[in-house]
Formats: C-alpha cells, structure tokens, sequence
C-alpha cells in the first residue's frame, strides 16, 4: 500500500526546478521536468498534491500540470501561513534539502510527514554549506535524501559522517538522526527517444554524414570543466581513424555558453583529431534534440569532474538505440552495462589523505578558488585510459555488435530506468519511511526559531497586563476615526491587523458602555480570547482611546 497520507505524496514545486522558455538548457532543470511528468503519470490518487512556496507558485504549478495533460484537480499547500501541508504524508523536493519545511513541520509534529530530498550535482559550496545546514534543522530518520547513484551516496554519506563526527564533539550531542540515503536513478520517458523511421537519413543528410562513416555523438553544455573535457575524446578518435581506415565523425551535439569555450572545443578538435569531422550543434533545437540520436552509430561523453553525479545523457542514448562509451565515472557505471549495452572505460584519480587534498580543500573552503578553478584543479587530476577508450570505438566498428548493444540498451531503459519502474521506488520510499514514523514517540514541537515574541520580548516592557487589568474608554471610535488613525499608524501601508476593523470599533463600543471592566469581561462581552482583548486595548490606549491600568490587587510592576 502506497503512504498517500491524506492527499498526497506531494511534490515540491518551484517554477525554476523545470524547463521552460527563456531558461537555459541544464541537467537539473531537464531531470526535473521528466519527473514531474513521471510523477503525474504514474503515481495514482483522486488529486495532484503539490506543497509550494506561496499562492503564485500554487497558481504556477497548476497552469504547468495543465499544460501537461493532467485532467485531475490539484491540491496545494503553502509552506507559509497555518496549511497543514503534512496532511500530504510524503513530500519529494527537487533538491537534496527541504527549504524551511523541518522547521514549519514543527508546528504540526514532527511525526505527520516524511520529507525526502534529492541530489543532483553535490559539489558546490552552496550545496556542501545546505546539507551542513541541514544537520541542525529537526531532520528525523524518517526523512530521507535521495542518491542517484551509489557513488553520489557515498558523497553525501561521507560529508555527514564529518557532521555527526562535529556535533558531537562541539555540542557533547549523544543522538543526531539522520535521514536515510536510499540510492534510486532518475528516469526518463524511455518512448520518447524511440528511433523514428527515416530520422536517420534525414540527419545524415542534414549534417553531412555519409553512411560509411562511424558517426560518434556527444550531448550536453560545451563546458571543458563543469561537463566534459574534449581532449581524450579528440586524441583517442584521431588513433580511431587512423585504424579503422573509414570516415569519422564526431558530432558535438549542445551549445556554449561562452565563446571561449566553443573556441576551445574547435580549436581542440582541429589541433588533436585533424582526421575526424567535428562539428558542433546546437542541441536546443527542438527537432535536432529529439532526432539526432538516431544519425549517430555510437554515443559518448568524457566526463572527469566532481560536478556529474548520474548523467541522463548515456540513459536517453540507450533508449534511442545507441550503444554507449562512458567513462567508468561516478553514476554512469550504475546505468551502462559493460560489455552489454556499451563499455566502461577505466578512471584513475588521485587518492585522499595527501596534502595536495587537504590544500584544495582548504582553498575552496575559505574562497581562494572559485567554483570552476576548484573543478579544473580536479579534473587535472583525473584520467580516463585513452588505450581502452581507443579499443571500445575499435570493437564498435562492427556494425552488428552495435545494433546488439543498442538493442540491450533499450530493453534494460525500458526495464529499469523509464519512469514506469522509478516512480514506484519513489512511492515505496514512501511507504517506508511511513512506517518508520509510526508508533514513535515524539517529543513536543521546538522550534529555537519560532519562540513567542512576547515571551522573547517580556522584558522590555514596564508592564505586562493580564485578565485583572482595568480598561475604560477615554474618548469615542468610529470606523471613519479607524480608517484615519490607520491611515497614519501603519497598519494600512503594510496591511497587517490584529483584529478586522469592525471588531476593533465593536470592542472600543462596549467598552465604552460597559467600563470600567477587567480585560477578562472585556474579552467575555465581545467573543474574544482574552489575549486579543489584551491586544486591542494596548492597541486603542496607544493612540489615546482607552485607559489601561492595573487593578487595585495587581497595581505592582506585573
């Protein structure tokens, strides 16, 4: 049985998590807009639940699942303001943190919900500083940070060794619950990347192939330090035109997003494979993102940074039919078969416990470098085997070894790696960590983050009046006299009130019939908890309508 909770599982929505127009092309934003299409697709229930940010991105995330086909209605909750969002049972965020939901999870109990993460590149500072930010909110082990493959699980598993390690020894901490890591790939919609008959011809023509050549494709940003380093590639496909004695070309299918470095892949291409047809294009067109795949013979991408953790690119190939060359690298030895639906070539990289480690570290931490000089002094220390990268193309220059790989990459997407078979991983997640929080015993709500102002606050104040307190009226208040007074004091600029206008004059009306009164009668002969009543007449004495004072038996300092 899938833990729905009342009306969910639910989404975390954010319009920039998504593609759309006017954004850039990225990884992140592709993953996400496959998934809320998985999402809708294959998780059943009455309603669509999504937990937003505010209305605009509840009326945002209903106009996007239209447009997606979804005919069931939709159900949001606003992270802000009094929803119960942990009526939803299980949220799914789009990044491995939860925003401000652990602590707004407080409010209503921390055993109402799971929240569940996700990770997509772990390499950042922004993301390093989020997951040890997140080790102090109120995270239980019931919540839970999804790792697309097992090599990005040992990352985030290993950084918050080092936070458990630090609480402990700072704060004399005795329990520091984690969430759990479970490894679940991303998915794709595997029949849209299904060969259409006569795209192959169509693309060859298009791009200059013919059909003797061994046509290899790469996909994704033209960036040498947060994608792929060409070099490799460009050096083992020269000796791969040297020995198969048959054109080679090499189709760089994606785009740059500074002129340098589409320079430094042309310059690169003709300075180390001057043998092969390189040539670049640009993967943002719709019609050569959907067909290109089916014109090419072999896929690859030479990834040798931190920054890839699973890489959709080799999953969307097999699904189109290509056997695939990848490096041995991080998430992609989770989803290519080796010697089944392509090759694995081997990686080296330096090992830890060096100084060079702790000085890189060092550096990146305090600012020394940035983002991408810390990625490039990474990846001058990675490798990828250019003998065995060589052998691969080699062996896929027989033209029936690729249509057998490329048929077994089909069926192991189709299998394994189509959102019909990841969503339901999701959806057991979910049911899981259900039954991780059932029976608990959970402590009191605590927010350090969330303590009554008035309480925080208590000692500033002279006075503080309580149910005993007198109050009676000093001079009339009407709704024109309100609107005047609230015009001047604030109230209507920044459109906050403690009580409707009406009530306030209601209030200021009895007590004028009525007073003098104790705040308690005051509060009973308008309907009001004694707190407001408190309010609204420290509020109305502020401004000279009422008097407030202490009664005969409370007339100390209170």
């Amino acid at each position: 049985m899938t833990d729905t909770g009342r009306d969910g599982p639910a989404i975390f929505f954010h319009a920039d998590a998504i593609e759309g127009e006017g954004k850039d092309l990225v990884g992140r934003r592709s993953a996400g807009q496959s998934f809320l299409r998985g999402f809708l697709t294959h998780v059943p229930g009455p309603r669509v639940s999504a937990v937003v940010e505010n209305k605009a991105a509840g009326d945002a995330f209903a106009e996007t699942v239209k447009a997606l086909g979804e005919a069931r209605p939709v159900q949001t909750w606003p992270l802000r303001g009094d929803a119960d969002f942990t009526a939803v049972g299980t949220v799914f965020f789009p990044g491995p943190g939860y925003l401000t939901a652990a602590w707004r999870r407080q409010r209503f109990g921390a055993d109402r919900c799971s929240l569940v993460g996700i990770t997509h590149t772990v390499s950042t500072r922004r993301v390093i500083e989020g997951l040890h930010n997140l080790m102090l909110n109120p995270v239980e082990d019931w919540d839970a940070i999804i790792c697309t493959s097992r090599a990005v699980q040992s990352v985030v598993a290993r950084q918050m060794e080092e936070e458990v390690a630090f609480i402990r020894d700072r704060f004399g901490a005795t329990r520091v619950p984690l969430p759990q890591l479970p490894v679940i790939p991303l998915g794709i919609h595997a029949a849209d990347f299904a060969p259409v008959p006569g795209a192959r011809d169509r693309m060859r023509g298009q791009f200059g192939a013919p059909e003797q050549a061994l046509v290899v494709m790469t996909m994704g940003r033209l960036t040498s330090v947060e994608k792929a380093n060409p070099a490799p590639l460009f050096i083992a496909l020269e000796q791969v035109a040297a020995q198969i004695g048959r054109p080679v070309h090499l189709w760089m299918v994606g785009y740059a997003t500074r002129p340098e470095e589409e320079a430094l892949h042309r310059d690169g291409a003709a300075a180390l494979c001057p043998s092969v047809a390189m040539q670049i294009i640009d993967g943002r067109v719709a019609d050569v993102r959907r067909h290109i795949w089916a014109g090419a013979d072999v896929f690859t991408l030479p990834v040798d940074n931190i920054q890839e953790t699973f890489g959709l690119v080799p999953v969307e190939a097999m699904a189109a039919g290509l056997p695939v060359v990848m490096p041995d690298w991080d998430g992609f030895r989770d989803t290519v078969l080796h010697g089944e639906t392509g090759f694995l070539i081997p990686t080296r990289m330096t090992g830890g416990g060096h100084r060079i480690g702790a000085d890189l570290a060092a550096r990146f931490a305090d600012g020394t470098d940035g983002y991408l000089q810390h990625l490039v002094l990474m990846q001058q220390q990675t490798q990828i085997d250019i003998a065995a990268y060589v052998a691969a193309f080699v062996a896929l220059d027989d033209p029936a070894l690729r249509a057998r790989m490329g048929r077994a990459g089909q069926a192991h997407v189709a299998a394994t790696l189509d959102w019909s078979a990841v969503i339901p991983q999701y959806l057991a997640l979910g049911d899981d960590l259900a039954a991780r929080r059932r029976g608990v015993a959970v402590r009191p709500p605590l927010s350090p983050m969330q303590i009554d102002p008035f309480d925080l606050y208590g000692r500033y104040p002279t006075d503080r009046p309580d149910g005993d307190w007198i109050v009676q009226s000093r001079r009339p208040l009407d709704a024109a006299g309100l609107a005047t007074l609230d015009a001047l004091n604030g109230r209507a600029l920044y459109k906050r009130s403690l009580l409707p206008a009406e009530r306030i004059t209601a209030y200021a009306r009895i007590i004028a019939d009525h007073g003098p009164l104790s705040l308690a009668d005051a509060a009973r002969l308008t309907g009001l908890r004694v707190d407001l009543a408190i309010g609204a007449a420290l509020f109305l004495a502020k401004y000279d309508y009422l008097i407030v004072a202490p009664s005969r038996t409370n007339s100390g300092p209170n």
